[in-house]
């Protein structure tokens, strides 16, 4: 597919004022995309079509594509008639009756992940992670029916084989094995400390299947207090000694708040050197949403995801990466113009379109041509105006 994109605005700077940015610089060019890919970016007055197709943006801003870093597109209850969450009294509880009220639902799981999957590209999304229930109670099943619709889609889909009733507990080994053998991009987890009782087998496990089958790393740590901490040392140690840096990804992880004084630093230290990324859903409960933008300052890579919506566990959630962009944003009191920029590339992967000082980074020619436009005059308003996404594409082809 080879076409132009006419009349789009991109970032190009800063405006400053003494030592306040007041404004971001930005340029109207054309874009030439080709076979997925960038190839060519010059001003919009030198743009002449030569009879090739061309999509004219009307000075829309361009910006990066939208990450779904973290959903369960097995999980969800979209499409179905409205009924509340069922009472648990554990977390045990919940997850047990969890897949016999999925199972009874009048839609198939197939059905139901796509209207999750739907609602979330309606939101933006170009790319998707997710996490996929592997125990003896679903067997393959779930990893089936989504593995069927990531052929079906035209985002890429990673597919976390995750033990929900926990790895060593649910006796899951040869099942995790044999959905790494069938598709799964990631090897998942939850709770090693608390739910499988012995962290230190249970994360040896996760490493084991991991560096076998030379997958990631995406694990669930709820814990707090002395569980959580101590789970993360251990997950910091095993990287650094299997040589997985840059393949680990601890979701939630709420105990990073619990390290304090020279450890902390030593630890939020560690998970930058060893590039062990956090990925957040963004929690509003008084002192559980991890540090994020002292994390940030640490050079730790951070990510969202929307987690759950409307399934067994919770009856809210509206696909929006940008609602929980903005609701980040908001807790941590980020308010400048640099920040507000940066802080896009929590939902792009990392891809921002200025660094802090306002240097220019993308579009370059040579990236992947996925992206989104608005009506936002700067990454800033964007993020914290939500503004409307009026299209989004996938290496060159449309998906919004």
């Amino acid at each position: 597919m080879t076409y132009w994109l006419t009349n789009v605005r991109i970032e190009t700077g800063f405006i400053r004022e003494n030592d306040w940015i007041k404004a971001t610089e930005t340029q109207l060019v054309a874009i030439h995309i080709h076979n997925g890919k960038i190839t060519t970016i010059i001003p919009t007055e030198y743009f002449s079509s030569n009879d090739e197709k061309f999509i004219d943006c009307n000075e829309q801003l361009l910006l990066p594509g939208i990450v779904e870093k973290h959903c369960h597109l097995d999980k969800s209850k979209l499409g179905t008639q409205y009924t509340p969450i069922t009472p648990a009294k554990s977390l045990v509880e919940r997850f047990e009756t969890e897949i016999p009220i999925l199972d009874s639902l009048d839609e198939p799981i197939e059905v139901r992940a796509k209207a999750l999957y739907d609602l979330e590209v309606s939101h933006g999304a170009t790319a998707f992670r997710s996490h996929i229930d592997i125990e003896p109670a679903t067997g393959l099943r779930y990893l089936n029916a989504i593995t069927s619709l990531r052929k079906n889609v035209c985002t890429p889909i990673e597919l976390v084989a995750f033990p929900q009733h926990g790895l060593l507990r649910s006796k899951s080994s040869q099942l995790m094995e044999k959905a790494l053998q069938n598709g799964a991009n990631f090897v998942g987890g939850v709770d090693p400390y608390s739910l499988d009782g012995d962290y230190k087998a249970s994360l040896h496990e996760t490493f084991r299947l991991a560096t076998t089958y030379n997958v990631g790393i995406d694990i669930h740590v709820h814990d707090r207090k002395e569980a959580g901490t101590t789970t993360i040392k251990e997950i910091i140690h095993l990287t650094k000694k299997h040589g997985w840096q840059d393949k680990v990804f601890i979701s939630h992880a709420f105990g990073l708040n619990d390290f304090v004084g020279d450890e902390r630093k030593q630890v939020f230290s560690d998970l930058a050197k060893q590039g062990i990324h956090i990925v957040t859903s963004v929690p509003i409960t008084p002192n559980t949403i991890p540090p994020i933008m002292e994390l940030i300052d640490y050079g730790v890579s951070v990510h969202l995801g929307c987690d759950n919506i409307y399934d067994c566990w919770s009856p809210y959630g509206d696909g929006s990466l940008q609602e929980k962009l903005v609701r980040l944003g908001e807790l941590f009191n980020v308010k400048d113009q640099s920040d507000l920029t940066q802080l896009l590339g929590l939902m792009t992967d990392g891809v921002t379109t200025l660094d802090k000082d306002g240097n220019h980074i993308w579009p370059s020619v040579g990236d992947e041509a996925t992206y989104l436009l608005t009506s936002a005059m700067s990454s800033a308003e964007f993020v914290a105006r939500k503004s409307p996404i009026t299209s989004s594409y996938y290496q060159g082809k449309q998906v919004k």
